[in-house]
């Protein structure tokens, strides 16, 4: 009879301690990382795939992230009161962990210069700008593939702000600039007479002897002033450039611009001749600032 009772009594205290327990405590995951509590979580399940969803993102140039220390997980009983710190734990993880980013860098020469998100973009820079340097300067130019985990010297990696700076870098170093506008070369050949002082006179362009018909390229952007004879530069086309810098092109067999036409330096605007005052095939090159001739020799064909 005691030994029923004593059941009972056992029973009935378990049931009491168990109603308490439940109604003043609830399961809940301690978690700890490299020994130090960050707090407590209802769902390890739930924490543990935000972690590994925060282990797989690839956004931002993300190449990989390594987490130093994974949390260690306890469960416990704990006040009702007690709060969910998935967030806190969350914020450890991201503050204890490295993340490494994978960029690629354009390069000028061994140097890298500006930064691009993928491998299209930095090879659309690139062609681009061989294209606009093609006849102006031999560019020394690639592309890198680069993992950092340090971004802070990195300003942007925008592709459009990475090609406005690399023209700027690339015309800032060139020595074929008058004013800001880069020359280039209007043809291959060789310089047959240089400007200055000639038979008595002053020679105001620099010839550069080529086979006739040869075709001449405008030596930059601009739009033709004047396309047709002249005394005694016979064939002859000016270009207008910008801040008062002119181009002329003389002793062409033909003219292959008009008046008004806008031009860049893949433009041709003539082939080489004889006409005017002239004893072989050759093209008559004179640069002008503001109507001031200048010496082609001290930006093209050095």
């Amino acid at each position: 009879m005691y030994t029923k009772l004593i059941l009972k009594i056992t029973l009935v205290a378990t049931i009491l301690i168990f109603i308490v327990i439940v109604l003043k405590f609830k399961p809940m995951y301690k978690v700890t990382i490299q020994g130090n509590v960050v707090g407590y979580v209802k769902q390890k399940s739930k924490v543990e795939k935000i972690i590994n969803n925060y282990l797989n993102t690839k956004e931002g140039n993300i190449a990989y992230i390594d987490i130093k220390n994974m949390p260690e997980y306890e469960l416990n009983l704990v006040s009702w009161g007690k709060e969910d710190a998935t967030n806190e734990v969350l914020r450890e993880i991201k503050d204890t962990s490295t993340v490494t980013y994978r960029l690629f860098a354009i390069k000028l020469g061994e140097e890298n210069k500006e930064y691009v998100s993928t491998i299209k973009e930095a090879e659309q820079v690139v062609d681009e700008l061989k294209q606009e340097f093609n006849r102006v300067v031999d560019l020394d130019i690639g592309v890198e593939e680069i993992f950092t985990s340090n971004l802070e010297n990195i300003e942007s990696i925008n592709a459009k702000v990475a090609k406005a700076n690399l023209d700027t870098e690339i015309i800032a170093n060139c020595d074929n600039v008058i004013d800001g506008v880069l020359l280039s070369k209007p043809l291959k050949g060789t310089v047959s007479s240089r400007f200055g002082s000639r038979w008595g006179g002053t020679h105001t362009g620099l010839d550069i002897a080529a086979d006739m018909g040869t075709p001449i390229y405008a030596c930059s952007k601009g739009y033709v002033k004047y396309a047709g004879q002249y005394f005694g530069y016979g064939k002859l086309v000016i270009i207008n450039h910008e801040n008062g810098i002119q181009t002329y092109y003389g002793h062409c067999s033909k003219i292959c611009v008009s008046v008004g036409d806008t031009v860049t330096k893949d433009t041709i605007i003539g082939e080489v001749g004889s006409t005017g005052n002239s004893t072989g095939p050759h093209l008559h090159l004179e640069i002008r600032k503001n109507g001031v001739v200048q010496n082609p020799q001290k930006y093209l064909y050095k």
